[in-house]
């Protein structure tokens, strides 16, 4: 079977036009605030970025119905994120303000992409707001905003899209509305809908309109950027901190399960086992310091102690990663929750809390059947047998990501004067989409770019990435 390259190309096309409009937003903002600091870096890319979108539908566009493959969904969901990511990065190495190399322009790109949120620059409030302001439309374009655009356009092109979306959410039981435009449809609805809800919020709690609107799309989408060098610390209220929890806590859920909350109930909500997983994995982690604070180390309760440990948790098993300073939890626990993940279909990084409880379910039954000698069953998830290809694939991703992290750790202590324990948390907070600050500025160009693939490889889950690089995938 030969990959359909035009029919790649065609819808890569069209994400490169949709990434022309999202840059018409910081532009008119820049125009409307009459600040015109960011018109000559955003205009241009406007003006390309339309051409060569619209040459690549005219070339590769076909009248009759275009259809893609399996094959062609792996391939099109990486050559959207590559595509995306280099585009992306454009803005950042042609403002001249506070020049980067282009490996570094790419580094912010895919930070904000992949919603990791580890940025290169060391003071991000000397940086225009358009520019500013583009950072995180990356984390609302990461977050949905490319699926959405491919499987909302699709059935326009009467191109079928179910494909491209198993291939990047490898849950299927997420089928439960009759089509896929009506299933991102209604998430980018909740999705849109819950940004505007908690920047209200955060915006009667003392932040600014711009802030707000930054920070709640950071939040949502469990991305991590900050308009303001010391994060969220810098505002210090424990009001926005406990406001910017229940805004990652959101993001780490099913967004698809949201809206099928609102048609079935809040008892189907809750017979999800990844969810009740998740629930359960925040709550233990939020309960257990503060016993531990109050046994151990004071009489009594600090509020302010509370809300720390509560924004700190929330943060890592999201993967958002929003720097905090007051390290109140070990960091090596916080890096542990941050492996783990939200739910599978959120925006946060992570092995998920899926296929944490898979692998779970599959340890504890070869368990019983090596010390029952009659014992007969088959694992089992959400009361259903757990198929050998999920098997399969649950253990083939979480080898991959070990790999990566081995290799990844192993170039980037060789090339920089970065120690093993360092290494491990910058390709940690990279390939898990976690984004912790790690001076990632100073490292050389060959350790931005491998962790740059880092970041990309986890977002996208390891698996569609090492296909479309296997031998066989390019085979007949």
């Amino acid at each position: 079977m030969v990959v359909n390259l035009r029919a790649v190309v065609f819808i890569n096309g069209i994400a490169v036009c949709g990434l022309a409009v999202a840059m018409l937003i910081p532009l008119i903002f820049d125009i409307v605030t009459s600040t015109g600091r960011c018109v000559c870096v955003f205009a241009p890319l406007v003006l390309v970025c339309t051409f060569f979108g619209v040459l690549a539908m005219l070339s590769c566009g076909e009248h009759e119905r275009i259809s893609i493959t399996r094959k062609d969904a792996f391939l099109l969901v990486v050559s959207l994120w590559c595509t995306a990511t280099v585009i992306c990065s454009f803005p950042f190495y042609l403002y001249s303000g506070v020049k980067l190399s282009f490996v570094s322009a790419l580094f912010e790109a895919a930070s904000g992409i992949t919603t990791t949120g580890a940025t290169i620059y060391s003071n991000v409030e000397v940086l225009p707001r358009a520019l500013n302001l583009w950072r995180f439309i990356l984390h609302l374009i990461g977050g949905i905003g490319i699926v959405a655009i491919g499987i909302i356009v699709f059935p326009l092109m009467k191109i079928g899209g179910m494909q491209l979306f198993l291939a990047e959410n490898p849950d299927k039981s997420k089928r439960f509305l009759s089509t896929v435009s009506q299933m991102i449809g209604s998430s980018v609805g909740l999705y849109i809908g819950v940004i505007i809800l908690f920047a209200i919020l955060l915006t009667a709690s003392g932040m600014s309109y711009f802030d707000a609107v930054c920070h709640s799309v950071s939040a949502i989408s469990t991305g991590g950027f900050s308009t303001r060098n010391g994060g969220i610390s810098w505002f210090k209220s424990g009001t926005i901190e406990l406001i910017m929890a229940a805004a990652m806590f959101v993001g780490g859920l099913t967004f698809f399960e949201i809206v099928k909350c609102f048609k079935t109930g809040v008892k189907e909500f809750w017979n999800v086992q990844q969810i009740r997983g998740y629930l359960k994995v925040v709550a233990i982690m939020i309960v257990v310091p503060i016993i531990v604070r109050m046994v151990f180390i004071e009489a009594e309760p600090d509020i302010t102690v509370i809300s720390d440990q509560i924004f700190q948790v929330v943060s890592a098993i999201t993967t958002t990663g929003f720097d905090f300073s007051k390290n109140y939890i070990p960091q090596i626990v916080l890096l542990s929750l941050a492996t783990v993940g939200g739910c599978s279909g959120s925006t946060s990084g992570g092995i998920k809390i899926f296929r944490v409880q898979v692998l779970y379910a599959i340890v504890k039954h070869h368990i019983h059947k090596v010390t029952r000698l009659f014992y007969v069953s088959t694992p089992k998830y959400q009361n259903q047998k757990i198929s050998d290809d999920l098997i399969v694939s649950v253990g083939t991703m979480i080898s991959l990501l070990i790999g990566v992290l081995i290799a990844s750790v192993f170039i980037i202590c060789t090339t920089s004067n970065t120690g093993l324990g360092g290494g491990f948390h910058s390709v940690v907070s990279c390939l898990f989409n976690l984004g912790y600050d790690f001076k990632f500025s100073e490292l050389p160009s060959l350790s931005k770019l491998v962790l740059t693939c880092d970041m990309i490889i986890g977002r996208l889950e390891a698996i569609p990435v090492f296909i479309v690089m296997s031998r066989g995938f390019w085979r007949k």
